[in-house]
């Protein structure tokens, strides 16, 4: 039955890399303290009505930035993965599959995932403010937008 489980995962998951467990400790560490943070400066109800369920364009400008701050963070440690492998002739640091691999979600997190959402905030923050609009046409769906983009990523 484990066995099974496991076989079942591996398909879609990447099991037994060291590198995938470094990130997967990273992530949950930053949750935790992120968490940990918002509780213990009682921050969740200032978050939730300033921030989450805003219809402001220029701090759903700034969330479309980090969510590429974000991205850019992601698709940088690709970049690292991918020059420590070129840094050696003959290194076996990735295989050559793995590489591939990085490689290809590179281009996808940084083009996608990191320069539209940056160029989407940009116009968010900049275009209402440089034709002298008090905001966005839709407000509603332009925060919608930004959540879809969000979770749909």
């Amino acid at each position: 039955m484990l066995q099974n489980i496991k076989d079942f995962a591996s398909d879609f998951f990447v099991t037994g890399d060291p590198l995938i467990y470094g990130a997967d400790v990273a992530i949950v560490l930053t949750m935790i303290s992120i968490v940990f943070a918002l509780t213990y400066f009682k921050k969740w109800k200032w978050l939730w009505t300033e921030w989450l369920t805003t219809v402001d364009h220029k701090k759903v400008g700034i969330m479309y930035i980090i969510a590429s701050l974000l991205m850019l963070f992601r698709g940088g440690v690709d970049a690292l993965l991918m020059r420590t492998q070129l840094a050696v002739p003959e290194l076996d640091f990735l295989s050559p599959e793995h590489y591939n691999a990085i490689f290809t979600t590179h281009g996808v997190i940084m083009i996608l995932f990191m320069a539209m959402p940056l160029m989407f905030g940009l116009f968010n923050i900049a275009v209402p403010l440089q034709i002298g609009a008090r905001d966005v046409a839709y407000p509603f769906l332009n925060s919608l937008s930004f959540w879809l983009f969000f979770f749909g990523r």
